[in-house]
This record gives C-alpha cells, sequence and structure tokens, in this order.
C-alpha cells in the first residue's frame, strides 16, 4: 500500500536500530533481518510481499504482524519472540546452512525423506546434488573439498547406502579431506529387531573417519555439528560420519534457537594453522643453509595447504630444486626451473630421482613418505652424511619411516614462509649450481626424448600421443582429475601443468577405481569457472558410469577422456612381468562406450587416429557442454608404463 506522499518501501528500507528492534520484538533483536532473507528462520521473503507505508508511527507493529503472518503462511510456522518450531531435519539443515554448507551430495532412501523435505522447505541456498550411486557421491564430495576448501557434504540412507560410501570416505580420510557424510538411519526403537537396513553405522565407519558417532537426541544436533566441523577441518583433516536415527530426524527440537550457531573458524579448512616453534625452524634454517645440494620434496600436504607461493620462494632464494610425490605435483608451475617433477615408482622422472640421490640435505614437506614416494623405502638410499628434514602437520608422521636429522611440526604453509624469512635474513640469495644446471639440462634431454612418442602415429594411439594432445588445451583454467588405474603413470610423468592456478587431483591413498567421473561433477560445483578434464580407463568406466547421467543432467562443461585398452590394463601388465604371461581374468569383450555416454545425452566420439584425437579434443575444449572421447590406446603389454619396478623388472627380463 502507498503512503500519502506516494512513497512505497520494503522491510530493507528501514534503518533498524537496536533500539527499534527490541522495542518492536518485546526485547527481542533481529538486527539480522535482510532484505529478501532471514537467517533465524532459514525463509527467502519476495520484496513485494513486504511492502508498507511510512506514514504512521503504528507500522512498525503494522510490519510485524504482515510479516508473522506471511511466514504462518508460506510455512505454516509459529513465530514466538524470536522461538521457533523445527524438527531435527530442519535442525540439521539450519546448521548445515549456519556452516555455509551450499551443495550436498547424495542419494536419496526411506529413511532420508524428512531430511530432503527441509532441503526442500529451505530457501537459503543449500543445494542438493544427487548422485547415481553412493560411493559417487563420496567421491564428488572429495573433490568438492578440495577445491574449494570447504568440508565437503554427502548422505546417504541406511543399510547398503552406508555401506557403498565406504570407499569415498575412506580416501578422503586417508588423503586428509575434510568430508562429513550424514547417514539417516532406522528409529532406535527398532534396533535390534531385525529392521530392514538396520546397520552399526558408528563400527563401520570408525576405522575410516578421525570421528564417527550416533546422534540420538534431536537438541543434540547443533553441538555434534560443530564438532563434525571442529574435528574434520582442523590437526590433519579428515572425514567425519554422522548417523541421524529416525527419532533425531522427526522429534521436536526444544532448545532455545541461540544454540543455532556455528563456529567461523571451521567453515574452512585447515582451521586453526599451527606455526613451527621458533626454535625448531631456526635449527631447521640452519641445516638447510649448511647445504650444499639442498632438495625439497613436497607432498599432498603442500598442496592442501596451499603452500606453493612460500616453497616456490624458498626455492628460488636457495637455488633448491623442487621435486614432488603424485599428490604434490602442481605445487609450482611445472616449466619453472626449479620443478624438477616426480619421484617414487609410478609415473617418475629420472632427472627428479637423480636430485634427491644426489643430494646432502633433504627437505619433506607435507610428504608421509609412503611406498611408492620412496619405492618401499629404497630411496633415499643410504648416504653418509645425507641430513634428510621434515615438516608436518600430523607430528606422528615425523620420523616415521625414516631417521630424520631434524623435524618442524607445522602447517605446511605457515612454517614455510617463515623459513623464507629466516632463510633470507641469514642466508645469502644463491644462483644455480653447476649441479643444478646439469639437473636442467638432463630434463631438457628426457623431454627431447619423449618427443617420439608424443608424435608416433601408431594405432592404437600412445597413451603418450594422448597426453602430449591433451596438454597443448591446458591453461589457468584447467583442472585435471584422473583416476588411479592404467593411465596414471603416463599422465604424472608426461602431463605439464605450467600454468600457476592449474590443478591435478587423483586418489592416491587407496588408488581405488572410479572416482574420476564423479570427481567431475564435485570439481564443477567448487570451482564453476574451470575447465574440467576426466581421465580414466576401461575398470574406472566400468564402476562410474552411471554417473555420465549426473553430469549430462547438469550440463557440466568436462572433456572426458576415456583410455580404452579393453583390459584390467595394470593388472595385465603384472601378470606379464611376474605371472610369465598368465593373463586371467583381465580382458574385456569388444565395446562401444560412446554409444553408452551418447545414451546417456553426451556428445561423444570414437577415437582411432591420431588426426580423429586433434579434431576431437579440438572439438570437445570448444563445446559448452560435456564431451566424451572414447581414445582406443595401447595395451601396457606393447610398451611397460612408466614405473619404476616396473622397468626394473623388465630390465631383469631382457639381460635373462
Amino acid at each position: 500500500m502507498g503512503s500519502p506522499c506516494g512513497r512505497t518501501h520494503s522491510f530493507s528500507d528501514l534503518a533498524l536500530s537496536d533500539n527499534l528492534l527490541n522495542n518492536l520484538f518485546n526485547s527481542k533483536s533481529y538486527s539480522q533481518f535482510t532484505i529478501f532473507y532471514i537467517p533465524e528462520l532459514s525463509i527467502f521473503i519476495k520484496k513485494k510481499d513486504l511492502e508498507f507505508s511510512l506514514d504512521t508511527p503504528s507500522i512498525f507493529w503494522n510490519c510485524y504482524l504482515k510479516l508473522n503472518n506471511l511466514l504462518n503462511n508460506l510455512l505454516n510456522i509459529k513465530l514466538f519472540l524470536g522461538e521457533i518450531d523445527m524438527i531435527g531435519a530442519q535442525t540439521l539443515v539450519k546448521m548445515l546452512e549456519k556452516y555455509h554448507v551450499e551443495y550436498i551430495f547424495g542419494v536419496p532412501g526411506d529413511t532420508s525423506i524428512k531430511f530432503y523435505e527441509a532441503l526442500y522447505d529451505n530457501q537459503s541456498g543449500i543445494r542438493h546434488v544427487m548422485a547415481r550411486d553412493e560411493r559417487s557421491a563420496s567421491f564428488m564430495a572429495d573433490a568438492y573439498a578440495r577445491l574449494s576448501h570447504k568440508p565437503g557434504v554427502c548422505e546417504c540412507p541406511s543399510g547398503a547406502g552406508s555401506l557403498y560410501t565406504v570407499p569415498g570416505i575412506a580416501e578422503a580420510n586417508a588423503s586428509s579431506i575434510p568430508v562429513i557424510v550424514i547417514t539417516s538411519d532406522i528409529p532406535l526403537s527398532g534396533e535390534g529387531k531385525q529392521t530392514i537396513t538396520e546397520l552399526d553405522t558408528q563400527k563401520l565407519y570408525e576405522s575410516i573417519t578421525k570421528w564417527a558417532t550416533v546422534v540420538k537426541s534431536v537438541n543434540k544436533i547443533p553441538e555434534v555439528i560443530r564438532r563434525a566441523f571442529r574435528i574434520a577441518t582442523t590437526g590433519r583433516p579428515g572425514a567425519v560420519h554422522l548417523s541421524l536415527p529416525k527419532e533425531a530426524l522427526c522429534d521436536e527440537f526444544s532448545n532455545s534457537a541461540k544454540d543455532l550457531y556455528a563456529d567461523e573458524n571451521c567453515c574452512t579448512y585447515p582451521a586453526f594453522r599451527t606455526r613451527g616453534a621458533r626454535t625448531d625452524l631456526e635449527a631447521l634454517v640452519d641445516h638447510m643453509a649448511g647445504a650444499k645440494r639442498l632438495v625439497i620434496i613436497v607432498g599432498g600436504g603442500a598442496n592442501h595447504s596451499q603452500a606453493g607461493t612460500s616453497i616456490q620462494s624458498m626455492a628460488e632464494w636457495m637455488a633448491a630444486p623442487v621435486v614432488s610425490t603424485i599428490s604434490g605435483q602442481g605445487i609450482m608451475p611445472d616449466d619453472h626451473p626449479m620443478a624438477l617433477g616426480v619421484i617414487g615408482d609410478n609415473g617418475f622422472h629420472p632427472h627428479a630421482h637423480r636430485a634427491v640421490e644426489e643430494a646432502d640435505v633433504l627437505l619433506y614437506v607435507g610428504c608421509k613418505m609412503g611406498s611408492v614416494s620412496t619405492i618401499n623405502w629404497s630411496m633415499p638410499s643410504e648416504k653418509p652424511g645425507r641430513k634428510i628434514l621434515q615438516i608436518d602437520l600430523n607430528p606422528e608422521m615425523l620420523g616415521n619411516n625414516f631417521q630424520n636429522t631434524w623435524s618442524v611440526a607445522g602447517d605446511a604453509r605457515l612454517v614455510a614462509e617463515d623459513l623464507v624469512t629466516l632463510l633470507k635474513g641469514k642466508t645469502a640469495h644463491r644462483q644455480a649450481s653447476d649441479w643444478v644446471n646439469s639437473l636442467n639440462q638432463q630434463r631438457l634431454d628426457f623431454w627431447k626424448q619423449a618427443q617420439q612418442a608424443f608424435q608416433a602415429d601408431t594405432t592404437p594411439l600412445k597413451p603418450q600421443r594422448i597426453i602430449a594432445e591433451l596438454n597443448r588445451h591446458l591453461d589457468e583454467t584447467t583442472i585435471v582429475i584422473s583416476d588411479a588405474g592404467t593411465p596414471t603413470p603416463y599422465i604424472t610423468r608426461f602431463l605439464k601443468l605450467a600454468a600457476k592456478n592449474s590443478r591435478f587431483i587423483i586418489p592416491r591413498a587407496y588408488g581405488g577405481l572410479g572416482y574420476a567421473i564423479p570427481a567431475v561433477v564435485g570439481a564443477h560445483f567448487a570451482r564453476p569457472d574451470a575447465r574440467l578434464v576426466g581421465l580414466f580407463g576401461d575398470g574406472s568406466l566400468g564402476m562410474s558410469a552411471g554417473e555420465l547421467e549426473t553430469i549430462s543432467r547438469l550440463n557440466i562443461p568436462v572433456v572426458l577422456i576415456h583410455f580404452n585398452n579393453s583390459s584390467f590394463g595394470w593388472i595385465k601388465a603384472l601378470q606379464k612381468l611376474h605371472c610369465n604371461k598368465k593373463y586371467f581374468s583381465v580382458d574385456f569383450n569388444a565395446n562401444n562406450p560412446a554409444r553408452v555416454a551418447e545414451g546417456f545425452g553426451l556428445k561423444a566420439l570414437s577415437i582411432e587416429t591420431p588426426e580423429q584425437l586433434v579434431q576431437g579434443l579440438d572439438m570437445a575444449f570448444n563445446a559448452r557442454g560435456p564431451v566424451f572421447l572414447d581414445v582406443k590406446s595401447e595395451p601396457e603389454l606393447e610398451d611397460i608404463p612408466p614405473v619404476y619396478s616396473w622397468m626394473t623388472c623388465q630390465a631383469k627380463h631382457d639381460k635373462a
């Protein structure tokens, strides 16, 4: 309605002082009202519904009455001076909203309908992303967390739904990725009575999460959510599981609305970063300053901590080569003169291995020194006088696999920042030594030798040729997501992440298949501006093909590249090397994955020649929607992949 002077105002036009609000709402402050959204109630209000006149003092009371009536009509809830009626499912949604959760990945089930209803009624912006499989939902949450630096949230129903999430939750936890998985569960009253889908989820998840619990009371939901986010994001980040029985989701929340708050520190990760002790840092600097051949080895922890800028500054100041594990790849642009490449068993660079073996001081940053990066703890080999230094957020990892000369517990980025400051105050800027120059010359020679495979016109296509053509399209907007199967050694060895902000994501904790296709979905919501690339083999496609429909439904602009060699190629290569070519249960029938992708609604091409590969990639990177490229690739039997232990074994066979 209009005022005598013809002015019409929305509720937001008022200067809502604390005094005015206290008078208006009987000493209950509502200072968080906004134009369209009332945080205390998780409701969006249309601006046109809140128009009123400013012509009389009674407008404030009239406005309150109109607002109250509107809320009652919209949601059939009562507003009693700041206290609202909510069931547990609504309380859960409200708390997730308080932690700025924007996306929840999941699959519906019988036990989850009240949670879904609460998400439907809540219009504050939490979007549910439906997956085709609970395992995929957990992989989506994992990738989302890796790229957004916010905890990923996934949900599943009881019973089999919980079981299906295990691979993804285990991977996230072991990779130090904060993922919160919410299970809607059977009623507490049905426990022990053979209720369908009954499962002890707490025991199921205890061994693969930092914390697993059952929320038995609706009034505990706010407290448990706060603890879940705190545990997931602090210390060594990891996964958390929450089981909410029917009572917790459906009973009425009777605590004060004041309990619905979040700890803003735990909305992102790492939360509460810790610096290294000053005395420890100074001792570390002394060891580094005395090095003649210092090499920095970075792992996944350095990437999670976003330590790249400081690592690069340290490398440039000390003229120290930087090598990475697979999870640490991309910490520095690959074309940087101090970035020598990948070490370990899988997809290694020989010049990176040489740097490690010839170094007199090795500084490990955010690296577990596990079996792959150390080739079953054979690298670095024993060398008189060599010093091993280690920085890790988790004190339990310090000196766990090698005898350290010195260790520092702390966040990789903060420790690296402090080291740069201390080094610049204590040491002179170093120039690249003859040794570093010789390593770079070996790197140049390596890439020259690789050109033959990059330009090979043979069919089926060599994996090296596929990746070389892919490299032409990579820029700062590109995020490459790979499965842990057959393509991995070629990707880690030949993929060039030269752009500063490009990223490479791969599940390395357990190496489970079926990651890349669903992970693309989570990556899209974390980085909607990015150009996504998914790489996978036959085994992975078979485990996650259903998510092609999800990608099509969401119209995610992704280039999916299938390395098709019609086998479980990794296992077949092992059978060649170690079982005298006794190939058993590793081959597939000939098939047409491109037709499958088309059936799900993607644009798809079958690629067999170099010319088709070039044209297909050009088309895919110019497309606005998802494109599936089924590339017939050379089996591992033709050319042993760049896996150090395999190449060593093959060399022994050749000599015999």
